[in-house]
């Protein structure tokens, strides 16, 4: 049992009951590998007509089930304070479990694995790295294990896969970001304490990713997340925000919770989902979500991202 978190069922039993509470509609977007569904939960925009979309995504890594609570927490306030101003100009999609077989399998084995093990869909890939890429991917020297760039190597754990999109788990998604125009998107994550920009050499758009990370910063009451940003060093690997900012012309960012120095310590203990996952979730739930508002509401305030050639 992994004590303060949800099994699989009762995942499943909360989204339909926050989504019936929050009158939203639930859609299956697809299956994983083993045949699990992949539900999201599209909360309508409170007046008719042409409204913006937005998204939250969670679980793409099997162990990272922090991004998950966070989600549900999101659909939880879908009709309070928080985000009711968002809801008068916006219709808000919340997908709290992207990867359902690698969440199921951490459960099963009380979240003890390696990072392969857990991390990855049914197929021993990195969803993350599956994507497709904006451009082609630039030479590199160093890899740091296939953490910068993904890799073709079926036993490192950010395997990328035989081809992009190749995964029944990516697959859901992308035929929803090819439905919706989002106009901005969060994937939730663990476990730096990070907002993570896709990468981008225009000066505009470096420009408003620092005003947008600073505005979810700003809106943390007790802890504040870094903006990580890696200029000319960074490069494409097959994750979500790429996809979205340079194809779809999204602002997206990856939100990487329980930040690494409220307990370095955690990296020295065998279980890797406590390495991931704090053990008071609901700390960071209500640390987290008012910066995911605020960072909406900035980005609705903005031009989509300009076209990088």
């Amino acid at each position: 049992m992994l004590v303060g978190y949800r099994s699989s069922d009762e995942r499943e039993r909360a989204l339909e009951r926050l989504a019936s509470a929050a009158r939203a509609e639930l859609h299956v977007l697809g299956a994983s590998v083993e045949g699990r569904p992949i539900h999201a939960a599209r909360v309508p925009c409170r007046r008719p007509g042409d409204h913006a979309a937005l998204l939250v995504c969670a679980g793409i890594h099997g162990p990272e089930y922090i991004g998950t609570e966070v989600a549900l927490g999101v659909l939880e306030r879908a009709r309070g304070a928080e985000l009711d101003g968002l809801l008068e100009r916006a219709e808000l999609w919340v997908l709290p479990s992207l990867n359902p077989d690698g969440y199921e399998r951490t459960w099963v084995r009380g979240g003890e694995g390696t990072l392969r093990a857990l991390r990855a869909n049914a197929h021993g890939i990195d969803l993350n790295r599956n994507y497709p890429l904006p451009a082609p991917q630039r030479k590199v020297w160093f890899d740091f294990g296939g953490w910068r760039t993904g890799s073709d190597d079926p036993e490192n754990p950010f395997y990328r896969g035989p081809s992009p999109g190749s995964e029944p788990e990516t697959a859901a998604l992308l035929g929803l970001l090819a439905q919706i125009r989002f106009a901005a998107s969060v994937s939730l994550h663990s476990a730096m304490g990070m907002l993570i920009p896709p990468c981008t050499a225009s000066a505009s758009s470096i420009a408003s990713y620092r005003m947008l990370c600073g505005a979810f910063a700003a809106a943390q009451p007790h802890t504040r997340y870094r903006r990580s940003a890696h200029g000319r060093f960074d490069l494409f690997t097959g994750e979500q925000e790429d996809l979205q900012h340079h194809v779809h012309g999204t602002w997206a960012i990856a939100v990487e919770h329980y930040p690494i120095w409220v307990d370095a310590t955690r990296f020295l203990q065998p279980n890797l989902f406590r390495r991931f996952n704090p053990p008071d979730p609901g700390r960071w739930v209500t640390n987290d979500i008012p910066g995911i508002a605020a960072y909406f509401e900035a980005a609705l305030r903005l031009p989509r991202p300009e076209h990088e050639p």
